[in-house]
């Protein structure tokens, strides 16, 4: 089996001194899979990623990095390490173009163009309808293709592991099948996927390994082909309701 990449241990997190979002959360995504969190709107999902890219910090509990705890790393230098985060809302400079946001997306290599521009034309092979429309604001892009320039964004760094919120928010169901292929694709250009969303048939689709939280609370976890396979039960059991 593959080692962890990251390592949630024993986290709880809260917004306030005397409401805590996480409870105790564990979670282990090994190298080079995807592992979904699924749960109802308010479980902490977006909590937890949050506090793994160090925006939040646990009031207790440890986060591992390639066997490195990342309590005391701030964001900017998470994405040095490999990490990148694409949130749920929309992360993109509206008045940019779509070449002008990867430029931005690509700042820590502000000093080496040549490699900048490697990674750019890489990206475009991955999403050649952004490279078709590299010189066109990114307020004028549809939801999926601003989706699109998120995800390009991201991998313009070339991260290890990458921390998705909601990818299907906001984009139609034939550009939530296509992110959701590209995102499976990317385990094998060596990238680490951990990511959340309420499409949870298109996530647990993809998974290799699938943790449900529910009220701040790991509630079950296994590999994906399990809940794949009891997805109705678990949707009827846990999720219809909230």
């Amino acid at each position: 089996m593959p080692e962890n990449i990251l390592e949630v241990d024993d986290i709880t997190v809260g917004y306030y001194e005397d409401i805590d979002i996480l409870i105790d959360v564990s979670l282990n995504v090994k190298k080079n899979s995807v592992t979904v969190v699924i749960g109802p709107n308010g479980a902490g999902k977006s909590t937890l990623l949050k506090t793994i890219f160090r925006i939040l910090t646990p009031k207790k509990g440890d986060i591992r990095y390639n066997g490195k705890s990342l309590l005391n790393v701030p964001p900017y230098e998470l994405i040095k390490l490999g990490i990148s985060y694409i949130p749920q809302g929309r992360s993109i400079f509206p008045f940019l173009t779509v070449e002008e946001n990867l430029l931005m997306g690509g700042w820590i290599y502000r000093k080496n163009q040549s490699l900048l521009k490697e990674r750019i034309k890489r990206v475009y092979e991955i999403f050649p309808e952004l490279e078709e429309r590299k010189n066109l604001r990114a307020a004028l892009l549809s939801g999926g293709q601003a989706r699109m320039l998120e995800f390009a964004k991201a991998l313009i760094t070339e991260p290890q592991l990458m921390l998705i919120d909601e990818p299907s928010a906001g984009i139609s169901p034939v550009l939530v099948k296509q992110i959701y292929k590209v995102i499976r694709n990317l385990t094998e250009q060596d990238i680490t996927i951990l990511l959340v969303d309420q499409n949870i048939l298109q996530a647990v689709n993809i998974a290799d390994h699938v943790y449900l939280l529910e009220l701040g609370r790991i509630k079950l976890d296994g590999p994906g082909d399990y809940f794949r396979e009891h997805i109705k039960e678990i949707v009827q059991a846990t999720l219809i309701g909230y």
